[in-house]
């Protein structure tokens, strides 16, 4: 038996707003692996979420127009 952990939610988005809610996924998952891509970076890998946001909110707001995605 396999066991789904994932729930899925249907969103009922305006065709209005189908391009700017991709935006925001897209640069949600863009700043999930940029930090991601700086826990590994070394030979060191960095655990602590406090160090990582730390480390990364900076650059992830410069390069992505102050998004905040809790990342």
């Amino acid at each position: 038996m396999e066991v789904r952990r994932t729930v899925l939610v249907a969103l009922d988005v305006d065709s209005d707003d189908v391009a700017l809610l991709e935006d925001t996924v897209d640069t949600f998952l863009w700043s999930a692996q940029y930090v991601v891509d700086h826990a590994f970076k070394g030979e060191y890998i960095t655990t602590s979420k406090t160090t990582l946001d730390d480390e990364t909110s900076d650059d992830v707001r410069e390069k992505t127009d102050d998004f905040n995605g809790g990342v």
